[in-house]
């Protein structure tokens, strides 16, 4: 399988040399400072500026990626959790107890002019746009659309991302007419797979052309949950004994490395024929100390063990990065599949039973790692390879979720 970069992505690899280049005689972020002012109120800056957008109850705080001064605070109805949109600069808040999907414009992106990029910062905001037609966990995008799942009746919205720029967007509802925890993603034809369920559970997907009518199904995906992007044109879905690769309208399992293990988180990239995803098991409390690394190519899987828990995991330049209970960042090399380094960044943590209770996140780009930490309400930046910190800055209200918007990836 060729690996083409078929999405719209506005921090490209150019960026990503240029940061590295700055990080060589300055290991810290670019900062905001310097950016110079044009006529339509954006300010251009020599290279691209990260900004973290970070969740808690009260709703949602932009931090500079650089030297964490606040830039921002926008009340939500419920705790929001966040999305970036494929334009990487607007973020999604799905805020499922209010039943409500905001956007929020990060205010930092880049736009290719032929072999390099310019970037921009703005003042961050709200948008007027939102999508309010019931509970909502998943927003995805890729092919130019993003889509807005929703439980309640199993429907969901789509619309082109470009709108989000001047905050008017066209969208396209489709109805399954099958309420249950579910995914849409558009395809490269103009369709979409969506999930239908089994009793409460997803099962398998739906292929629906470009008017949302159903031509055929792909099942054998027990338990779906979690979704990327993969490859040319395929799509890469967790299952309760593995992962479901669709390519071409045709549905194959990679089975997860170990039996009676399963995958609900997938995270891709897009020089990569490589999806990781998380392990789970009913039998084995331990899987979830592993993480998987499957091979839609080769249709292989291989696991890593950290030896500990973690909040959650990010990938870029190359590498994978989770957050475990001891602290640590552990980084992962994806080619040799390696833990490669350990880095202390915050004081051991447990992890609950209860799914939502705040914990400490991770975000990644351009050598940089951004940690957030509830229970002193810090948020830190560390050099990736040396784990030095920094920046450290104390925020307003307790983090619950995290992203990075605009930083090589």
């Amino acid at each position: 399988m060729r690996q083409h970069m078929t999405r719209t992505v506005i921090t490209l690899l150019a960026l990503g040399a240029t940061v590295a280049a700055c990080a060589e005689s300055d290991p810290r972020p670019e900062t905001d400072a310097g950016a110079t002012a044009e006529t339509s109120g954006r300010q251009s800056t020599p290279t691209a500026q990260p900004r973290l957008v970070i969740g808690s109850d009260a709703g949602v705080e932009l931090v500079a990626g650089s030297d964490l001064e606040g830039l921002g605070r926008f009340p939500m109805a419920s705790r929001p959790k966040l999305q970036v949109a494929g334009d990487g600069r607007h973020v999604f808040t799905l805020q499922s107890d209010a039943k409500e999907v905001g956007v929020v414009d990060a205010g930092t992106w880049s736009e290719a002019h032929g072999d390099h990029s310019h970037a921009y910062v703005t003042a961050p905001s709200v948008l007027d746009t939102t999508f309010d037609r019931g509970t909502s966990y998943h927003a995805v995008s890729d092919d130019e659309r993003s889509i807005v799942w929703f439980d309640d009746d199993g429907s969901f919205e789509a619309f082109d991302w470009t709108g989000l720029e001047d905050d008017d967007v066209e969208v396209q509802r489709v109805e399954t007419g099958a309420p249950h925890h579910g995914v849409a993603a558009p395809t490269a034809d103009g369709g979409f797979l969506a999930s239908y369920p089994e009793g409460e559970e997803a099962a398998g997907l739906l292929v629906l052309d470009a008017q949302g009518k159903e031509t055929d199904r792909i099942d054998g995906c027990n338990g779906l949950h979690g979704e990327t992007h993969v490859g040319d044109d395929g799509y890469a879905f967790g299952c309760s004994d593995g992962v479901l690769v669709v390519e071409d309208g045709e549905g194959s399992l990679i089975k997860a490395p170990f039996e009676g293990s399963g995958t609900s988180t997938l995270v891709g990239a897009d020089d990569s024929d490589v999806v990781v995803g998380n392990l789970f098991s009913e039998q084995d409390a331990e899987m979830a100390q592993r993480i998987a690394f499957y091979d839609v190519e080769a249709k292989e899987v291989a696991s890593v063990d950290l030896g500990v828990e973690y909040s959650g995991f990010v990938r870029a330049d190359g590498q994978t990065v989770a957050l475990g209970t001891d602290g640590a960042l552990h980084v992962v090399d994806d080619e040799s599949r390696k833990v490669v380094r350990t880095l202390k960044v915050v004081e051991p943590w447990t992890m609950t039973e209860e799914f939502s209770d705040p914990k400490p996140q991770v975000a990644i780009g351009g050598g940089f790692a951004w940690v957030t930490d509830p229970r002193d309400r810090s948020v830190a930046v560390f050099d990736l390879t040396s784990g030095k910190e920094r920046e450290r800055s104390t925020l307003e209200d307790v983090p619950t979720s995290l992203v990075v918007v605009n930083s090589p990836a």
